[in-house]
Order: structure tokens, then sequence, then C-alpha cells
């Protein structure tokens, strides 16, 4: 049976019996079911994204560096950690500079509640062959 007859039955059962109250409330997560509509602050579908460009490029190179947030209202705290010591707590840090080698980048993004969710790619500077 279709699921939209099945909630459209439910629908119908639930309006021709109880409270007023009680049909608003089911009436507004009907229509959010239906319309694939999530709570503001559901994490199941956060997403992390490190953006470097260049990546890879010849050393020493230059990278510039963003970070890609999906699915938070709001980000408490960004902790980059650039793989050679440094550090940086901005959204879109100034940019990097790589001596040859290949480095693992890391962002650490810190929610409201103090949730962590990471991401990580690595730069690789390549040396050139002379």
């Amino acid at each position: 049976m279709d699921g939209r007859l099945i909630l459209h039955r439910r629908l119908y059962l639930v309006l021709s019996l109880g409270s007023d109250f009680l049909r608003v409330v089911f009436l507004f997560l009907a229509v959010m079911i239906y319309c694939g509509i999530g709570f503001a602050g559901d994490h199941g579908d956060v997403r992390v994204e490190i953006i470097a460009v260049p990546n890879p490029g010849k050393a020493p190179m230059c990278v510039h560096f963003e970070a890609k947030i999906g699915g938070l209202e709001e980000p408490i705290k960004l902790e980059w950690s650039f793989g050679d010591g440094q550090e940086s707590t901005k959204m879109a840090p100034p940019p990097h500079y790589y001596a040859g080698g290949k480095y693992n980048v890391v962002l650490e993004v810190i929610d409201r509640t103090g949730k962590k969710y990471t991401a990580g790619i690595t730069v690789d500077a390549a040396l050139s062959s002379a």
C-alpha cells in the first residue's frame, strides 16, 4: 500500500478523534514527515569538509584552506591543525606555506553542545626534480 495513502488514513482517524491540540500536533508532524523536514539540531546529517587549493602542487607552495560545514546552525569553535605544527581557529585561515613533503591537515568543528566533528586531508607538496 502506498505510504501516502496510509498517512492520509491515519491523519483522518486522528482528526476525527481526540482533542484539538493533538490534532494540530499530529498534523504538524505528519506534514514534516511527508515533506522530509527535520528538526534543527539533528546531527545525523552534519558534514565537515576541507577545501585546499592547490592540492597537490610543487614545493614550496602556498595553500588556501576553507571549511565547508553543513548541518550545523552555528559551529562554536573551529580548530585547524596544518600538519607542520601550525594551527588556526578561523573558518578560512590565511594561506599556509608548505615545504616539500606530505602533510596531514585536520579540521575539528565543535558545536554548541560540545560534540566534535572532524575532517582531514593530506596536502602533497611535491619536491621539484632538478
